[in-house]
């Protein structure tokens, strides 16, 4: 069979199982109406997103369990929501309408979150940018009290869950040297991950231009080397299409009878017995108003948390686990003090740096808008072939720059600084002194990694064209997610706390100056890059600061930490076995477990986190006699 000939036909296949996948009764069949549901299951799991998905999966592979996924939002059924174009479009039917308060770091300006509220969470939205951190990222969770969840102890549930595709164009990898390690991805795991069949011609150029400065391109960097330049894979199936929870861990499952999913409601509060045991949840319709009918469903082994970074934590506070002053002023009685709930918010941060090419090779990602030839001509690969540009989802390579490269004459001052910083200074003046213990050792840490050459500091993504998101991927600043004390189901207050620890503005300014002395670099003259932001007359760390404070957002969709795994002693709120510390019968699976943000784009390592949880509630259950 021909290339083109077998290209056509995966594209037929997929639009044939596409056709279910949208709208045939098979769909819906584990959509239950709330007056199906049974007064109890042997597990509850508080979230239809990518984590709750994942679990949901897995916990039913038993036929004997009964699992119930109780999901806010719904299904996005729009065919384009799964085409590469998808990457970059955020749709907000598929979002929670919710912004942070005034960041006072920013110029007390507001800025934009992003928490999922659809079926398959972040995995419906997001930019199918498939890498992992590097291996200190995840060793330095095991550094705070997590053992097993060290790289080593994360690659198995990393694999589980991928299954790495050879990438459909062999020509395109040859010509711009893709390296890639099998290896080190699964063969049979449910997410699909290849390389696009496409580079733009400019991206050749940069990587030769980030060696040339001390950047070095890695062979693979999914085996723990998550650092310096790098070819990402996108998880996308071999038709090109979005490869996520949905499609791959629910709709797989769907037609199990023990397996069923409840769309629209919320989960107003956990309950607990007098012995501090969760026992049932309680759900209401979606949308409708404070004190209307609710419905209490009880959970015979474990309820699993898995609402995100943003629900997570606050249904732990409605449900009365969380800081004892916040649920006192709530009105909430105390089950389980646990300050660090809603505590340690981190995400990564980015700043938009603007050159522009005088001398661009051609095609460039604008040949897109200004050459309606070359537009025609990718639109034609696209449909006839799933080739071409127009199968780039955000792009496919990435700088993860240690400081020690961006910043080799001053990264020891930065380190110096932000160790003699009296910690309380800038952090929530709630910290309580179990937290504040627990914040030092994760400076310990991250002054390790500032000081580390293989540990991304800054990314840089880039795909060819002259401009890029810096993105602080190891902020010391921290924020918090609580919970309204006079309308505890209304939205929480969201607060970044964005650059309020003035290391965070030193390593951006680190990070946009050696962004000139990249595009100063030799390769880059023949594009001729020009500076257009923040311009050449800003020179001055005064200037730079300046800059940053006026153009810096608080999130790329990366928000975690907020239920962070770490001991109760310092502030934690998960144990290593994700349960949650004071009580039983509880557990969560999403990214808030994660104590510190690895240097990532952070799906690959919920997939792999969800995985793990899996293993370890069905283990947990198993030891009891469940």
């Amino acid at each position: 069979m021909s290339r083109i000939n077998l290209l056509l036909v995966l594209l037929a296949l997929s639009y044939a199982s596409y056709g279910t996948y949208l709208g045939r009764d098979e769909l819906v069949q584990r959509q239950i109406d709330p007056g199906a549901l049974k007064s109890a299951y042997d597990y509850i799991v508080v979230g239809g997103g990518q984590s709750g998905l994942v679990i949901a999966n897995r916990l039913s592979e038993d036929p004997t369990k009964t699992v119930l996924v109780v999901e806010y939002g719904t299904f996005d059924n729009n065919p384009g929501q799964v085409e590469p174009s998808s990457a970059k479009n955020y749709p907000p039917m598929d979002l929670f309408n919710v912004t942070s308060v005034p960041q006072r770091a920013l110029g007390n300006r507001t800025t934009t979150v992003y928490a999922a509220a659809v079926i398959g969470g972040g995995s419906t939205i997001n930019g199918m940018f498939f890498e992992r951190g590097s291996a200190e990222d995840y060793d330095n969770w095991e550094k705070l009290g997590n053992a097993g969840w060290g790289f080593s102890g994360l690659l198995p549930y990393f694999k589980k869950s991928t299954t790495f595709n050879t990438p459909i164009d062999p020509a395109v990898v040859a010509d711009a040297n893709i390296t890639c390690d099998a290896s080190v991805y699964g063969t049979d795991g449910p997410i699909q991950a290849t390389y696009p069949p496409w580079v733009w011609p400019g991206t050749k150029i940069q990587f030769k231009a980030f060696n040339e400065v001390g950047v070095l391109t890695q062979f693979e960097a999914a085996g723990g080397k998550s650092y310096n330049a790098y070819w990402v894979p996108s998880n996308v199936d071999p038709s090109g299409r979005r490869s996520y929870a949905r499609n791959e861990y629910f709709d797989p499952a769907q037609s199990r009878p023990n397996l069923s999913l409840l769309v629209n409601y919320r989960v107003n509060e956990v309950l607990f017995s007098s012995t501090k045991h969760a026992h049932s949840v309680r759900i209401q319709a979606r949308g409708t108003a404070n004190g209307a009918p609710t419905i209490t469903v009880s959970a015979n082994t474990e309820i699993v948390l898995c609402a995100g970074w943003l629900h997570t934590p606050h249904i732990l506070q409605r449900s009365g686990v969380g800081p004892k002053a916040l649920l006192t002023a709530a009105g909430i009685p105390v089950i389980s003090d646990l300050p660090g709930v809603g505590s340690n918010l981190q995400d990564h941060a980015p700043i938009f740096i603007q050159f522009a090419y005088t001398t661009d090779v051609f095609p460039n990602p604008s040949s897109l808008q200004t050459n309606a030839t070359f537009a025609a001509w990718a639109e034609q690969q696209w449909t006839q072939l799933r080739e071409g540009p127009l199968s780039l989802t955000t792009g496919n390579s990435v700088g993860a720059i240690p400081l020690t490269t961006m910043n080799p004459t001053g990264y020891q001052a930065i380190i110096s600084k932000a160790l003699a910083q009296t910690p309380a200074t800038y952090l929530p003046k709630a910290y309580t002194a179990e937290q504040l213990a627990g914040f030092i050792e994760q400076r310990k840490l991250l002054t390790a990694s500032y000081g580390s050459s293989t540990n991304g500091i800054f990314e840089v993504p880039f795909e060819g064209s002259a401009s890029a998101a810096l993105c602080l991927e190891k902020p010391m600043s921290r924020g918090t997610v609580t919970l309204n004390t006079t309308d505890r189901y209304a939205e929480p207050s969201i607060d970044f706390n964005t650059n309020i620890n003035p290391v965070d503005v030193d390593l951006t300014i680190s990070a946009a100056r050696f962004y000139r002395t990249w595009m100063a670099a030799p390769s880059m003259q023949q594009l001729g890059p020009t500076e257009l932001s923040p311009g050449t007359n800003v020179t001055t760390d005064a200037q730079l600061s300046t800059w940053v404070s006026s153009g810096m957002g608080s999130s790329t969709a990366h928000s975690c930490c907020t239920a962070a795994m770490m001991p109760q002693n310092l502030g934690g709120v998960v144990s290593p076995d994700l349960l949650v510390h004071g009580v039983t019968g509880l557990s969560v699976g999403d990214i808030s477990v994660i104590p510190l943000i690895p240097a990532t784009h952070t799906c690959a390592t919920v997939y792999a986190i969800a995985e793990k949880a899996a293993d370890l509630i069905k283990a947990r259950a198993a030891h009891a006699g469940f």
